[in-house]
């Protein structure tokens, strides 16, 4: 069986094996160049389809949005466009994602769920203060804060 060749222009989807390279001197234990520039070719292959996918599930406010946040924060955006492919692929999304569902997505993404202990609203003396959505304000204790000076 050593000599069965896939036709040309099919590629193997399990990976590189040594079986199919062992005929051309594969000995190496590494993938010929051949190989490597095919692997390359296929996974550009595969980010352009993943571009012209989100592509046409965005609307162009939530592309801008995405793109925004790509250049400050590529792999919060890198985990959005998984999540936005996985969700095209089980056909979860009806129609475009507007840039508000987008909004959804990124804090689903960037706050994992709540934990068992969560932090209190305020905390003793009024020092801490939760606003939601991740944001708290701690203000800092200062020697001049103390309620023993009455004007």
């Amino acid at each position: 069986m050593s000599n069965f060749q896939l036709p040309q222009g099919f590629t193997p989807s399990s990976g590189p094996s040594g079986s199919h390279g062992a005929g051309n001197g594969g000995g190496n234990g590494g993938p010929s160049p051949e190989e490597r520039e095919a692997a390359e070719a296929r996974a550009r292959q595969q980010e352009e389809m993943k571009r012209t996918m989100i592509a046409a599930m965005l609307e162009p406010a939530a592309r801008e949005r995405l793109s925004r946040i790509s250049l400050t924060r590529p792999q919060l955006s890198a985990q959005v466009e998984d999540l936005l492919v996985r969700m095209g692929q089980q056909g979860q999304i009806r129609g475009q994602v507007t840039d508000e569902a987008l909004k959804g997505l990124l804090e689903q993404v960037s706050n994992p769920p709540p934990s068992k202990n969560t932090t209190p609203a305020v905390s003793a003396g009024g020092r801490t203060k939760s606003l939601g959505g991740g944001i708290t304000i701690q203000r800092k204790r200062d020697d001049s804060d103390s309620d023993e000076y009455d004007l």
